[in-house]
């Protein structure tokens, strides 16, 4: 198995927006939203491609 590259890496995060976040049961809300916010800094501070993707583009509050 190779090793982790930041060079041949991309982080997608899928549907992170209020509506949905609530359906993560598992975890709590504030757990889950500072692990997002985690990711995605972590993602722009080291320039690794970062997606977003939204199912509410209309009610989105980033």
């Amino acid at each position: 198995m190779q090793q982790f590259n930041l060079d041949d890496t991309a982080m997608i995060l899928i549907d992170h927006q209020v509506g949905t976040n609530t359906w993560a049961a598992t975890t709590p809300l504030e757990l889950l939203q500072r692990n997002v916010i985690i990711l995605a800094k972590f993602a722009t501070g080291t320039d690794m491609p970062l997606v977003l993707t939204s199912s509410q583009e209309t009610n989105v509050d980033v």
